[in-house]
């Protein structure tokens, strides 16, 4: 059973390494059934303030009953709908209206190992996150040109100007576009390959980079008026001692928040998350991390936060977005068994690239 949940709060444009620009990751929000997106690049901003110009479009045209307002695409025709929670299916226009929650995903070191801090509802104009984006900047910049000479060596030309044509203007250019790039170019078989082939340590264009530690990232999200989120905790390559640890360290500096549902997550990953949630008092987010089109990971897919839990749209930093009565909307559906059984292959090899790609995009 799939479930499509009316908030994502960690999503990419193009401003980073999303394949898709933030006025299209806002249309297809609405085709999603979404009501609050959060845009969280890699270590910028840019996309913000686009994302939020889009919405607020949009809305006005669903509040006009205008014929050119987005619809809802979701529910396929093999889809049978099982059960709505904290709502109805078929809403009137002005229901459907969108909140772009502004954020962003800074990338840290910790203890040798990268972790991500994302941060919600932050100023995008605060001169000390915009003083650390400069930062992040200026060393992503460095080690894009960097691996783009190391592409040259190995015959792939003019890799980080081409990626740069591909993307939004002024973004950061990270693994996750050249790899896609690679694969374009046909020298390996999926963005996955292209990743172990060329981008990974211990491989030609590998370039190692230090990353600023998790209070830095964590004190400039506080001082913007947001809240630090630790993402994907389940997705690092660390034992559950280590893992506690990271938490307890995080929430000292600072933190407030953590992902403790995302779209690819077993049952147990999540109540063991839940768990450590209520444990260090952190409120509980929820986020796709959307790129690019994909079978098991896409704007609100299996974001289902169990309404026990403390969820950060209620922390005081939410209170300039989104009112106090949100409720979290469930659509929960299924296929039939022939949609399935056609499409087994291709999931396995879309959540499999997914999961490769989150690991090594940065």
């Amino acid at each position: 059973m799939t479930t499509i949940s009316n908030i994502d709060l960690h999503c990419h444009t193009n401003a980073s390494d999303g394949g898709f620009t933030p006025r299209e990751v806002v249309l297809r929000a609405y085709g999603r059934g979404l009501n609050v997106l959060a845009i969280t690049d890699h270590d910028l901003v840019a996309g913000v303030q686009e994302a939020v110009d889009a919405a607020a479009h949009y809305n006005a045209l669903l509040r006009e009953g205008s014929s050119e307002a987005p619809v809802e695409t979701y529910i396929k025709p093999t889809a049978e709908i099982v059960k709505v929670e904290n709502g109805i299916l078929n809403r009137e226009p002005q229901d459907r209206q969108l909140t772009v929650i502004p954020g962003i995903e800074l990338s840290t070191g910790w203890r040798d190992e990268q972790i991500h801090i994302a941060g919600l509802f932050v100023d995008i104009y605060n001169e000390d996150l915009l003083k650390l984006v400069a930062t992040r900047r200026s060393s992503r910049m460095e080690r894009a040109l960097a691996i783009s000479e190391k592409l040259d060596r190995v015959g792939i030309h003019n890799a980080y100007e081409r990626c740069a044509a591909k993307a939004q203007a002024g973004a950061s250019i990270t693994r996750g576009n050249y790899a896609r790039l690679i694969y374009e170019d046909g020298l390996a078989d999926s963005i996955d390959e292209a990743f172990h082939k060329y981008l990974r340590r211990g491989q030609p264009a590998y370039v190692q980079t230090e990353w600023g530690p998790i209070s830095e990232a964590v004190e400039a999200i506080n001082a913007a008026g947001g809240i630090a989120v630790l993402a994907h905790p389940r997705r690092y390559n660390i034992s559950n001692q280590r893992l506690r640890k990271l938490i307890y360290e995080f929430k000292e500096c600072g933190g407030g928040a953590m992902e403790v549902s995302n779209s690819q997550q077993s049952p147990l990953d999540r109540d063991y998350l839940m768990s450590l949630c209520v444990k260090y008092e952190l409120y509980a987010s929820l986020g796709s991390d959307f790129h690019n089109e994909g079978i098991y990971r896409d704007l609100g897919q299996n974001l289902d936060l169990d309404p026990s839990l403390p969820a950060v749209w209620t922390a005081p930093q939410a209170e300039r977005f989104m009112s106090k009565d949100f409720k979290q909307r469930l659509v929960h559906l299924t296929y039939r068994k022939e949609y399935e059984e056609e499409e087994a292959e291709e999931a396995q090899k879309a959540v499999k690239h997914e999961e490769d790609h989150e690991r090594e995009q940065e």
